[in-house]
């Protein structure tokens, strides 16, 4: 009389389905495979006779039918050696889930440009505020650009807008997870001037421009800066450690392109206004009044002899200009004077930060600017300024 035994089958398809099977096989190797379907947590083939686990090419060989595709698949069991006999059995292919799918999924940081209140973009970003719009930035637009994971506001977050032209805008949101965002002209245009959110230290690697040309490739070396844009490089530019409370000035609103950088330094009591509340954005900076900013973060030396004629120790800004003078931050002119309450050039103003933030390596030679020949007294400086480099 044969004795019986059993033979446990488990099989896992291409890592779609599983199977398993329970054949019948006798001492004189007569085999009658009894199948059954059931899942089995396992990717290979597992063949178990009294506890016994078989061996694939030894004890059996296995193969496939139809197994491409998503759909229904043949598994074919043939038993060798010990064991003799084959069955087959078709079976349901259940594509396996992408343990990786749920990594890349974006955070729903929501992202709504608009332009003048008219919606320019809607988008979803997985991390920083970075979006491309599809008109160009204009002047004398506002963009107002809204921040919201699941409809909560993000305040205090990092924007970036650019068209396809590569112009961009920067700043920051408030509160309320808002950003205004605007370059503005008027019948002489000013600088394409983008907002950059908080005043951060040079990077050791990158020289990054902090003041840029006009839309003619000029750059106007003897243009002046108004103190708005004064107000903008600085905050771009300067790493300042105090913080305070921000002057509420009359004459600045919340939608002007420069709000950003006049709130955060006049917190950081770089900038100040005059005794009737105002801060006169659109005023010409003198260059007295631009010394005076650069050095509030820095430390002040008692006045003392200068070679200036026009700077006597009674003048409101005369530790300021003397103190930069002892850094080596400023220069006169050829007659011995400084012209305090001249309007600062564009020119000047870039070799002054350039000292102040030690950026003296002028290496680059990339020259955008049809306006500035090499000839030009302030050539790299201006460069140096103007375009973004590598140290």
């Amino acid at each position: 009389m044969k004795n019986k035994i059993t033979a446990v089958i488990t099989a896992f398809v291409l890592l779609f389905s599983s199977l398993s099977f329970t054949a019948m096989a006798d001492e004189t190797n007569t085999v009658t495979p009894i199948p059954t379907i059931t899942p089995a947590p396992t990717d290979d083939i597992n063949i178990t006779v009294d506890g016994k686990t078989l061996v694939k090419d030894v004890d059996y060989k296995l193969t496939y039918r139809d197994n491409i595709n998503v759909g229904t698949a043949t598994v074919v069991v043939t038993f060798i050696g010990n064991y003799s006999g084959q069955k087959e059995e078709t079976f349901n292919i259940v594509r396996k889930k992408s343990s990786s799918s749920s990594s890349s999924k974006k955070d729903n940081t929501k992202v709504e440009v608009m332009q003048d209140n008219n919606v320019l973009l809607t988008t979803e970003t997985s991390g920083d505020v970075n979006v491309t719009i599809p008109k160009n930035i204009e002047y004398n637009s506002v963009y107002k650009v809204i921040v919201t994971v699941k409809g909560v506001a993000q305040a205090y977050k990092d924007v970036e807008i650019k068209d396809k032209y590569g112009r961009t805008l920067r700043g920051r949101t408030d509160k309320n997870g808002i950003a205004y965002l605007q370059v503005v002209s008027d019948e002489t245009p000013k600088p394409a001037v983008a907002i950059t959110p908080t005043p951060t230290a040079q990077s050791s690697e990158i020289h990054k421009s902090y003041i840029s040309g006009y839309d003619d490739n000029t750059f106007r070396p003897d243009g002046n800066i108004t103190r708005a844009e004064t107000a903008a490089i600085l905050y771009r530019v300067l790493t300042n450690t105090k913080s305070g409370e921000s002057i509420s000035f009359s004459d600045i609103k919340e939608s002007a392109w420069y709000y950003e950088s006049v709130t955060a330094m006049s917190k950081a009591g770089i900038i100040n206004g005059y005794t009737d509340g105002t801060f006169r954005p659109e005023n010409q900076i003198t260059r007295a009044e631009f010394v005076t900013m650069i050095m509030q973060n820095k430390t002040l030396t008692e006045f003392d002899k200068i070679p200036f004629t026009d700077v006597k120790s009674d003048l409101w800004s005369a530790k300021y200009i003397y103190s930069a003078y002892k850094a080596k931050y400023i220069d006169g002119y050829d007659d011995n004077t400084f012209k305090p309450n001249n309007p600062i050039t564009r020119a000047e103003a870039v070799k002054i930060i350039n000292s102040v933030l030690d950026r003296n390596d002028y290496r680059n030679e990339k020259n955008p600017f049809g306006d500035v020949s090499q000839n030009h007294w302030a050539y790299k400086q201006i460069l140096e300024a103007a375009v973004e480099h590598t140290k």
